[in-house]
């Protein structure tokens, strides 16, 4: 049985699915259109997550560019928080490709 099963047609929707098909990184995107420049501490109580299961989640999100931190990962952190927001025109685009993709738009 293949490992993965792929479509023809479905390589369009493959990098959105990829980047937002997670309940985790879902959530962590509607949280931070809710509360932009959020820390962790605040993200993680109201994802009733620990911050230790966000950490990974942010990192990937912030090097697809569909997170913005500030500081950026590239730049100590030490003692510095960290604040989140979502790279809205990102996202559009992730969501229009997704569309086009499944025949919606």
């Amino acid at each position: 049985m293949p490992r993965l099963a792929q479509p023809l047609g479905s390589e369009d929707a493959q990098e959105p699915v990829t980047i937002l098909g997670n309940l985790v990184k879902a959530s962590i995107v509607r949280a931070l259109r809710q509360t932009p420049d959020i820390t962790m501490g605040p993200l993680s109580e109201a994802l009733a997550l620990p911050s230790t299961t966000l950490q990974p989640y942010l990192r990937e999100l912030e090097a697809a560019n569909i997170v913005i931190a500030d500081p950026p990962m590239t730049e100590p952190r030490q003692r510095t928080p960290v604040r989140y927001r979502v790279n809205d025109e990102a996202v559009t685009d992730l969501y229009l490709r997704l569309g086009q993709a499944i025949g919606e738009i």
